[in-house]
């Protein structure tokens, strides 16, 4: 199986880091980055072909740098997923797909429960917000394999320590999501 991952927002933050905490100097890029970069490796570790890129160019609105869309869908992967972490004050992972009834929504379910199961015990207030359709996403709507955009928790919350202290365990989440995924098909 290949396994497109886009960890989100731009590289190295510019021109845009996504969610930012300034109080604690923290950039959604960067933990997007982390923990694709460690996804990929338990993925490969399980036998997937895997390629990553982080990119503000999703679908050709930041030409001259790599579009995400068109690069996983050339590749061609068999399944996208993009990584994000949330803004708002809420709490807690939410995993989106483009419709539900189909193979997004059946990844999407595999990682949002890999990411509760795995997070949840070590803070009891991280919430299982659930898996959403979200069809205007854009990495959703133009990519042609399944694909989900997970938001792995809240960057101006309490969240925030399972973010910056557990980035390994979210890592390892996200691959397990991915491979509970490729064991139905």
């Amino acid at each position: 199986m290949r396994v497109f991952l886009n960890p989100g927002h731009a590289l190295g933050g510019n021109p845009d880091p996504g969610c930012v905490n300034s109080r604690y100097h923290l950039r959604e890029c960067d933990l997007a980055i982390t923990y694709g970069s460690l996804c990929g490796k338990y993925l490969e570790a399980a036998g997937l072909e895997v390629k990553l890129l982080q990119s503000h160019n999703l679908y050709g609105e930041a030409p001259g740098y790599p579009c995400v869309v068109d690069a996983a869908n050339r590749w061609p992967a068999d399944l996208f997923l993009s990584i994000h972490v949330n803004a708002g004050g809420g709490r807690g992972a939410e995993t989106y797909c483009y419709n539900f009834g189909g193979s997004g929504e059946k990844l999407a379910h595999c990682i949002q429960r890999q990411l509760v199961e795995s997070l949840a015990p070590i803070d009891g207030g991280y919430a299982d917000r659930g898996v959403k359709a979200h069809p205007s996403f854009c990495v959703l709507r133009n990519t042609t394999m399944p694909a989900v955009l997970v938001e792995t928790g809240f960057i101006d919350s309490d969240d925030i320590g399972l973010l910056t202290q557990h980035g390994d365990e979210i890592a390892r989440a996200l691959a397990r999501g991915v491979t509970d995924y490729e064991q139905q098909q």
